[in-house]
C-alpha cells in the first residue's frame, strides 16, 4: 500500500465541498421561490455547482489508485487483501452517513408535530420512510426510487461504495498495464457519460443511476492516474500557471452554463495540475486552512446535507409568517452566513468525534489481521 501521500490533493476536496454547499444554498433559495444567490440567466456559477461531485469521483479514482493500487493488483481475487480493503472504505464512509441518518430521524419525528405546516408535497418525497432502507444500505444511486431522500447529498455515497467494490476490477485492469488498456478503459467511460448526458441534457444524475456516472469519472481518474505515474506532462502541468487556467476555464464553462461533458476534461487537467505542482499553488493549498477544510470536507459535505433539510423546511415561514416573498441582499447575507456557520461548526465536530473515533475504533479490526491500511480518501 502507498503511504507516500500527494498533499495538495486534499484541500481540493473542500473547495469541492464549498463549492457544492453554494449551489444547494441557492437550490434551496430558487426553489423555496426566494430568488437566487446570483440570477441563473446571468452565470451559472452556483447552478452548475452540482459539477464538482464529478471532481470527487475523479479524484477518488486518483487517489485509490494512488494507496491500493499496487495492492489491488498484486493480490488480485484475494480474498482477504479484498476483505481488509473494503472494510478500510467502508470504515471511512460509513460511519459519517449514517450518523447524518440518526440525526434527521429525529427531525422526521418530531419537526411535523411542532409544525404541521411543513408537510408538504417535498416532505413527502424527501422524507420517506420507504426510502429509509434504501440509504442505510447505500443503494440510494441505484434508482431504487425516482427521488433524492433523506440526507440527499448522500446518494454519492452509495455511489462511491458501489465504485470501491468496482475498483477491485477496474484497478488491476489499468494498473502498470499497457497504454491500449488504459485507453480502452477512458473510452468507455467517457461514452459513458456522453450517453447519460445525451440521455439527460446534464450530468446531475443521482438517484437512479449515480453510480453509473461515478464508476465511470472513477474509471478516469484511475487512468489519470497511470499517466501520472508515467510523468506525462509533468513540465506543463507542474507550472503554478496550468492550475490557474484550469481553473478560469472550469469558472467559463460554469458560468456560461456550457455542456456539462466540457467539464470533465478540465477537471482532468485541473487534477493533474495539482498533484504535479511543486510551488506557488503547492504551498497555498498546503496553509492550514486549506488543509484543514481539505480534512474536515467528508463532514462539510455530509452536514450540509442535514442543514439543507433544516434550511429547507424553515425557509418558508418568512413567507407564512412574514409575507417575505423574496430575500433581500442582507437577507441573503445572514443565510449564508447562518448555513455556513452551522455547517462548520458541527463538521468541526462531527470530524473529530465522528469520524475520526469511528474510523480508528473499526480499524482496529484491519490492523489486527493485516497490516496498517490508513484511509486517506
Amino acid at each position: 500500500m502507498q503511504t507516500n501521500y500527494i498533499n495538495s490533493l486534499t484541500p481540493m476536496r473542500g473547495i469541492a465541498a464549498i463549492w457544492v454547499m453554494f449551489f444547494h444554498m441557492d437550490v434551496i433559495i430558487f426553489y423555496r421561490e426566494f430568488g437566487t444567490l446570483i440570477p441563473h440567466e446571468t452565470s451559472g456559477i452556483l447552478s452548475k455547482g452540482y459539477l464538482w461531485v464529478d471532481f470527487f469521483f475523479l479524484l477518488s479514482g486518483f487517489i485509490i489508485s494512488h494507496v491500493y493500487g499496487e495492492t489491488l493488483t498484486n493480490h488480485f481475487g484475494k480474498w482477504q487483501t479484498t476483505k481488509t480493503y473494503l472494510w478500510a472504505r467502508f470504515s471511512r464512509i460509513y460511519p459519517l452517513h449514517l450518523f447524518t441518518l440518526l440525526l434527521l430521524i429525529p427531525f422526521v419525528l418530531v419537526f411535523p408535530i411542532l409544525s404541521p405546516a411543513v408537510v408538504d408535497g417535498s416532505w413527502k418525497t424527501f422524507m420517506a420512510w420507504s426510502a429509509l432502507p434504501s440509504n442505510l444500505l447505500l443503494l440510494n444511486a441505484m434508482n431504487q426510487h425516482s427521488y433524492l431522500s433523506w440526507n440527499l447529498v448522500s446518494w454519492s455515497i452509495g455511489a462511491e461504495w458501489w465504485t470501491y467494490l468496482a475498483a477491485c476490477f477496474i484497478i488491476p485492469f489499468v494498473f502498470k498495464k499497457s497504454w491500449v488498456q488504459n485507453v480502452i478503459l477512458a473510452v468507455v467511460a467517457v461514452s459513458v457519460l456522453s450517453v447519460m448526458v445525451y440521455w439527460k441534457g446534464n450530468l446531475d444524475i443521482t438517484f437512479d443511476y449515480g453510480w453509473v456516472r461515478c464508476v465511470a469519472e472513477f474509471s478516469l481518474g484511475a487512468v489519470l492516474y497511470q499517466m501520472y505515474m508515467k510523468g506525462l506532462g509533468k513540465n506543463a502541468f507542474s507550472k503554478s500557471i496550468s492550475f490557474l487556467c484550469a481553473f478560469i476555464f472550469i469558472v467559463l464553462i460554469f458560468h456560461f452554463s456550457w455542456n456539462d461533458l466540457f467539464i470533465i476534461p478540465i477537471f482532468c487537467l485541473l487534477l493533474l495540475a495539482t498533484a504535479y505542482n511543486n510551488g506557488t499553488i503547492k504551498k497555498m493549498l498546503e496553509t492550514r486552512i486549506f488543509k484543514y477544510l481539505g480534512d474536515i470536507s467528508y463532514s462539510i459535505y455530509m452536514m450540509h446535507g442535514v442543514w439543507f433539510m433544516v434550511f429547507w423546511y424553515c425557509l418558508p415561514y418568512l413567507k407564512s409568517n412574514y409575507g417575505i416573498e423574496t430575500l433581500s441582499l442582507g437577507m441573503k447575507i445572514i443565510f449564508v452566513t447562518l448555513f455556513m456557520g452551522l455547517t462548520f461548526l458541527s463538521a468541526h465536530f462531527t470530524y473529530h468525534f465522528v469520524e475520526i473515533k469511528s474510523r480508528k475504533l473499526l480499524k482496529k479490526r484491519i490492523k489486527s489481521k493485516q497490516g496498517n491500511l490508513e484511509s486517506v480518501v
